[in-house]
């Protein structure tokens, strides 16, 4: 706990102060209930008890990084079902017997959770009764009984979420509104179905607590559902992060030489099926070697991670960037035709010419020629339009560097050659 924000230990410290406090105010009242428990009383809570221990241990997982347990829709039955302070004892046992064994677990965090269940069920059981009184949920009564249910269901989840809100608060230096949208907007209706279902719980106990049994078989079933699908989620999200990771170049993030390829041949197909237009720009560095050689590899690497990041900002949001190879890069251009790469390419070279890398000795200002070939005025294939567009590039940088040139053809007055110079 050292290791906290100051303002974090001690909203922990009060947050102590207030549990122990209101479990001795409360531990008094168990010897003056009127009238004395019934051993059906005692078994009842001694069976919430394990019922809520069970549920703080049963987690669905709303989202792969937001978990949600049963314990919230229990802690509602033992509520509207006992009177106080019953719910916290009961509260207080189940949360015991969940952290006690968890050595592993920072003591304070433990301590948390206690008190979090405890004050949570005991403030709140305690306001309904006094506002409220004993909750009727018998036939034609819940009607009447709505406005007590949306106080408790209110109360509950303001006392649960917020208490726990405080902690993440102090922790992000973030305002409460940031942080509930950043955590707990996610579990906001699961946490209002479990609510639901505690007063479902409720109703079916003062039916008959044996049918509390027919909860068993739906409620392990929709939670090993949940895990499953949240486990099926969970490694495609994983079977994704590595298929991304294996398509990237380790240096400069755009696509490497293969995925650049296989993201073409894609693209070729779509193009043939719709009758879309399709163009490529290649981009080859003017003496880059140069760079290399003269201010170090070092800098060689921030220089191609620049330049990606401007050939990145200047393209189109559906255009496909990759590296292609060494100094070589290459963009795919999806339903685009010759005049809109062309324009594409243009500022991608006017993007790359204003690329200044700062050195001891000079600022390093990179230059690139570009060539644009398009589908299928230039090509037909992936090899063949990958030689075309990189036969324009060849050209551009013959015909002076740092420029634009469309592959050869009798192309519109709108493709002449374009030059950009830092």
């Amino acid at each position: 706990m050292t290791g906290l924000p100051r303002a974090l230990r001690g909203y922990l410290w009060a947050l102590y102060g207030a549990g122990a406090a209101l479990v001795a105010t409360q531990a008094a009242l168990l010897l003056r209930l009127p009238p004395p428990l019934s051993r059906g009383d005692l078994a009842g809570a001694a069976l919430f008890i394990l019922l809520v221990y069970l549920g703080e241990r049963m987690t669905l997982q709303v989202t792969p990084a937001v978990n949600q347990n049963m314990a919230g829709a229990l802690h509602i039955a033992t509520i509207l079902l006992f009177p106080p302070p019953l719910p916290l004892a009961i509260a207080l046992a189940a949360s015991l017997a969940v952290e006690t064994p968890q050595t592993r677990r920072p003591a304070y965090k433990r301590a948390f959770n206690v008190c979090l269940s405890t004050l949570a069920v005991g403030v709140t059981g305690l306001v309904v009764a006094r506002l409220a009184g004993p909750i009727a949920l018998g036939a034609g009564q819940v009607v009447a009984a709505l406005p007590a249910l949306a106080l408790l269901l209110a109360l509950y989840y303001a006392l649960n979420s917020g208490l726990l809100l405080g902690v993440f608060c102090l922790q992000r230096r973030a305002p409460p509104w940031r942080v509930w949208r950043d955590t707990h907007r996610p579990t906001a209706l699961p946490e209002l179905a479990l609510g639901a279902l505690g007063i479902l719980v409720a109703v079916v106990w003062r039916v008959d607590p044996l049918l509390l049994g027919l909860f068993a078989l739906p409620a392990l079933a929709l939670h090993a559902a949940v895990r499953t699908a949240a486990r099926a989620v969970a490694a495609e999200e994983r079977a994704a992060a590595a298929l991304a990771q294996a398509s990237a170049d380790g240096l400069t993030g755009l696509l490497n030489h293969r995925a650049l390829h296989d993201r073409l041949d894609e693209e070729i197909a779509r193009a043939a099926r719709t009758g879309r237009p399709l163009a490529l720009v290649m981009i080859d560095l003017d003496d880059f070697r140069a760079i290399n050689n003269g201010h170090g590899h070092q800098i060689g690497d921030a220089a191609l991670v620049a330049i990606a990041a401007a050939i990145r900002a200047s393209v189109r949001t559906a255009d496909i960037a990759g590296r292609y190879g060494g100094d070589e890069f290459a963009v795919i251009l999806p339903e685009a035709d010759l005049d809109e790469a062309l324009a594409v390419a243009g500022r991608a070279c006017a993007a790359i010419a204003a690329v200044a890398i700062p050195t001891r000795a000079a600022t390093v200002h990179p230059a690139a020629s570009l060539g644009v070939a398009a589908l299928p005025r230039h090509a037909r294939t992936r090899a063949a339009l990958i030689h075309a567009a990189d036969r324009a590039a060849y050209a551009a940088k013959d015909a002076g560097k740092n420029r634009v040139r469309p592959a050869d053809d009798a192309p519109p007055a709108s493709s002449l050659l374009l030059t950009w110079h830092s």
